[in-house]
């Protein structure tokens, strides 16, 4: 693993101290798709002897000194990102891609604008029952 142990290290410590709560913290570091660790050490092999390393004890304590400074339960409700992952049948995210191409605008682009549409309907009370 050479030195990428250090450089995770210090990577961590940046984003220690930039995040707001330790929830934040958490999620930058542990986050399973695009976490610190998921992205530095892909395999399950080489997260398992990240595990054992003195940088990851030290990673686990900079998560304890951010939940002992915001407070376990004040500091748990992380900052919104605005991302969320959908999991959609096949069939339909291929249909919203053809959709989106057609239209000339990202799938991103498409789904957006078709939630706020139907955002706009509720709230104005015009939706369809």
């Amino acid at each position: 693993m050479n030195n990428k142990p250090a450089k995770i290290l210090e990577s961590a410590k940046d984003a220690a101290a930039t995040v707001e709560s330790w929830a934040d913290l958490s999620n930058t570091l542990f986050d399973p798709v695009d976490g610190l660790l998921a992205r530095a050490f892909p395999t399950r092999e080489e997260r398992e002897a990240f595990l054992k390393t003195k940088e990851y004890a030290a990673i686990r304590g900079l998560l304890e000194t951010a939940i002992d400074q915001t407070g376990l339960v004040e500091g748990a409700t992380p900052k919104k990102s605005g991302r969320f992952v959908v999991r959609l049948p096949k069939s339909l995210h291929a249909a919203l891609e053809r959709e989106a191409a057609k239209e000339g605008v990202s799938l991103n682009q498409l789904v957006v604008a078709k939630l706020a549409v139907q955002l706009s309907q509720v709230a104005a009370g015009s939706h369809v029952k």
